[in-house]
């Protein structure tokens, strides 16, 4: 490995010189190196993330010729977080839906409780749907959580009463536009 300092030609270099040279720039210093000859073995967990990359980029390049989808796409990629609709697009397949909280101070069991939910983010979320488990994992009730214009959090309605909450499983589905889903848990003492 040779280290090269002030040289004008070589300044910031990156990539292969012939068949036996490498460069690149390692903390600002242009580093010159011999090309590796060992084999490349990727892990399980690298070829999961390759393909997920192809899956989002066919995805992304399916919603650019969706005029809908694009628009959605520009008008996120406008806010200065993506470079264009693209990435946007790219970038929502490539990150869940995340659940920060399921509030569930103000749920009493009664009919009519609201349970609020907070997602990391409320643009790209589209669907949640909330399950109510007794302390067996018995369903007692499912249904869909809604959000209105202005409002940061999700919010589910009860049907049905419960006479205790001790056990009771709050399991919550959150979706976003590519199908991606986050599930959350939440056990009430």
């Amino acid at each position: 490995m040779a280290l090269i300092k002030e040289n004008d030609l070589t300044e910031g270099m990156s990539g292969k010189f012939g068949k036996k040279i490498v460069f690149r720039v390692v903390r600002g210093v242009t580093v010159a190196s011999r090309r590796s000859t060992a084999p490349r073995v990727q892990t399980e967990k690298q070829l999961a993330h390759q393909v997920r990359f192809q899956r989002a980029a066919e995805y992304a390049k399916a919603k650019m010729q969706d005029p809908v989808a694009k628009q959605e796409y520009k008008e996120m990629a406008g806010n200065g977080a993506f470079a264009n609709p693209f990435a946007a697009a790219l970038g929502d397949y490539i990150t869940r839906p995340k659940v920060l909280d399921v509030n569930v101070s103000g749920f009493t069991g009664a009919v009519g409780s609201m349970i609020p939910v907070l997602v990391s983010d409320n643009a790209k979320t589209i669907r949640m749907k909330i399950d109510i488990q007794n302390a067996d994992g018995v369903l007692i009730e499912s249904g869909e959580a809604s959000l209105k214009a202005g409002d940061t959090e999700w919010k589910y309605v009860t049907t049905q009463a419960l006479a205790s909450l001790t056990g009771v499983k709050i399991v919550v589905t959150a979706i976003d536009r590519p199908g991606n889903e986050t599930i959350f848990e939440k056990l009430l003492a």
